[in-house]
């Protein structure tokens, strides 16, 4: 497998290594191999072991799917979908049916997917929503594929199958409850009317999703600007980028455990009608994994995102330098910031970094 060696950013937190977390990882198959839900089998302290070397194992097979895609990060849209303003149908016109994400098949043979489909091409009728990163249209929303990490497009390189433990992280209770006894049985995919479709409690940095220009082209230092993906030259706003255009790979997360485990606030009753658990950016108490473009895995929690932020500068100047933007769609509050648990926290590293994987989600320790 060919991966490429990034240097580790002077002074940056150590976290587990692929080598390191090698004994985790092994002991992680003993677990998955049981029948009982892994929540009810391991303590506290295990099961956050245990979701560290689920992010190791992701990220080493991101490793494998840039080596097969050149470099690239995933994607699910045509890379030139802003050369048609981001309109799935105009693309899908001018150049055919555009491939669908694949979530899974159940056990009666019945194969679910997602994506603009119309007429004759396969998917469902979300406009596209679902495979852009994150929607940034008009009405800003969570959907996006920064969302939808155990698609079949990716899983093939973990186990090949969506509810798969890897995706699951077991300090998630919430929603691995959801999803165990699928995991347990060793099924690809099924759903219920009631909980519908379990998304991975890992999310990707839809930030390092977009090319790096629809979140500042790193000419403003103390304001990056945002661009409208439609408006980035050559069309390319959408087209995934390089993983040797990360700057800092041991300061940018690739992939993040979406809600508060540490502690477990509960549901948020601003969200889904309370059925939904806090994510990472709505407590400032909230602690999460998160893997690095270096490949390393660690707790990354809102307040070390926001200290950050704080003791951001412009080189030479006392001016305040983004990590990330406030200019976006979704306002000075960010991703989902107006839905926090408490006044305290404010930060949207990961997913609105400032300049994309070119940028930083924290600083080294000072």
């Amino acid at each position: 497998m060919h991966t490429t060696q990034h240097t580790r950013s002077h002074g940056a937190r150590r976290g587990f290594t692929l080598t390191e977390a090698a004994a985790v990882t092994a002991a992680v198959t003993v677990l998955a191999a049981s029948t009982v839900p892994v929540f009810q089998r391991v303590g506290c302290s295990a099961m956050r072991q245990q979701s560290a070397a689920q992010l190791v194992t992701l990220a080493a097979a991101h490793a494998e799917y840039a080596a097969d895609f050149n470099g690239r990060q995933f994607t699910a849209c045509p890379d030139d979908l802003g050369a048609f303003g981001g309109n799935f149908a105009a693309y899908q016109s001018a150049n055919g049916c555009i491939p669908p994400m694949t979530v899974g098949t159940s056990a009666s043979g019945q194969t679910t997917v997602i994506g603009y489909g119309t007429g004759s091409c396969p998917g469902t009728a979300d406009g596209g929503l679902f495979q852009i990163p994150l929607n940034l249209g008009v009405n800003p929303g969570a959907q996006g594929s920064f969302r939808w990490t155990n698609v079949r497009q990716f899983n093939t390189y973990v186990g090949g199958r969506f509810y798969d433990q890897t995706f699951y992280a077991p300090d998630d209770p919430a929603m691995t409850r959801k999803v165990q006894r699928w995991i347990s049985d060793g099924r690809d995919f099924e759903q219920d009317a009631q909980s519908g479709i379990i998304n991975s409690t890992y999310d990707y940095s839809p930030a390092a999703m977009y090319h790096p220009r629809v979140f500042g082209d790193g000419t403003n230092l103390a304001n990056p600007s945002y661009l409208s993906p439609n408006s980035v030259p050559n069309g390319e706003g959408y087209k995934s980028p390089n993983n040797a255009q990360c700057q800092f790979p041991s300061l940018k997360t690739r992939l993040l455990e979406r809600h508060c485990m540490e502690p477990n606030l509960g549901a948020n009753p601003a969200v889904a009608g309370g059925q939904t658990p806090y994510q990472w950016n709505h407590s400032f108490r909230a602690r999460s994994y998160a893997a690095f473009f270096d490949g390393s895995v660690r707790l990354f929690t809102t307040g070390e995102a926001m200290n950050a932020q704080d003791r951001a500068r412009v080189p030479g100047s006392q001016s305040k330098m983004r990590l990330w933007l406030q200019n976006t769609p979704f306002g000075s509050s960010g991703f989902g910031g107006t839905q926090a648990d408490d006044f305290l926290v404010n930060t949207s590293a990961h997913y609105l970094t400032a300049n994309g994987i070119r940028g930083r989600d924290t600083l080294p320790p000072p």
